[in-house]
């Protein structure tokens, strides 16, 4: 139980942190996710640009455990895969 508190307000810091520093990306990215039935990939634009707020502004990297190391990481990919729309174009 004292572990779930722990993770608990260490989950809660953290968005309170995104709230305050990267509201506005982080709102864009949840208005695309929500606007496109939760398909990720269509808003990597948005989410590249919250995850470098995230980056710059609390030093948070977002790593993907046991993600092969020879490869690319799907969230930092220019071409998705299942993706309708030329790299990088914003929809």
């Amino acid at each position: 139980m004292r572990e779930g508190r722990k993770v608990t307000r260490c989950a809660a810091s953290v968005l309170e942190d995104i709230n305050k520093n990267c509201l506005e990306e982080f709102r864009r990215h949840w208005n695309c996710l929500e606007n496109n039935n939760q398909q990720l990939w269509q808003c990597r634009v948005h989410e590249w640009r919250l995850n470098k707020c995230v980056f710059e502004k609390l030093g948070l990297e977002k790593k993907i455990p046991d993600a092969p190391t020879n490869e690319t990481p799907v969230h930092l990919r220019k071409r998705q895969i299942y993706s309708h729309n030329e790299p990088g174009v914003i929809t």
